[in-house]
């Protein structure tokens, strides 16, 4: 019976021991998958003539979605809360990967890029890289950037069109 009970107990033991090296090795699994699962974009943005409304950022990573409904990110910003003489800022978690971003001024608060009969937008509008559109829509090859394990900052001005 003595025996029996001391195989019970040292059973026990290895498998508290067991449990214990698997929970830590799971948790630097996490923390080292956490590590390189995102990444920071930092936006410094200039050029508003306005601090009223907010800013819609759209985050796209291939030429297929570029600027359609398809995003991997989107993010409002409001621009009184992050203004500092004059210059707007954010940051964006993302994978590492490659990206895009287009960025509009939303100044009458209506949620949504206001635009002309042939869709010339009215509104102020940005491209990361400060991609500028040479007749027609902008490229996606001409906003597209890199981003890895370190952070990248975006510095970009609004222009109206």
């Amino acid at each position: 019976m003595v025996v029996s009970f001391k195989r019970s107990l040292l059973a026990l033991c290895t498998a508290v021991l067991v449990s214990s090296v698997q929970a830590e090795e799971a948790a630097t699994d996490d923390v080292a998958t956490d590590a390189v699962a995102s990444s920071t974009v930092q936006i410094e943005l200039t050029g508003l003539e306005s601090a009223e409304g907010n800013l819609f950022i759209a985050v796209y990573d291939s030429k297929k979605t570029w600027l359609g409904d398809e995003t991997v990110s989107q993010q409002k910003v409001v621009i009184v809360e992050s203004r500092e003489e004059g210059i707007v800022k954010a940051e964006l978690q993302l994978p590492p990967g490659e990206y895009a971003l287009s960025i509009f001024h939303d100044s009458n608060d209506n949620g949504k890029l206001d635009a002309n009969f042939i869709g010339i937008p009215k509104e102020p509008v940005a491209l990361s890289n400060n991609a500028r559109p040479k007749f027609g829509p902008p490229k996606y090859k001409d906003a597209v950037f890199e981003l890895g394990a370190e952070p990248v900052l975006q510095q970009i001005s609004m222009e109206e069109i």
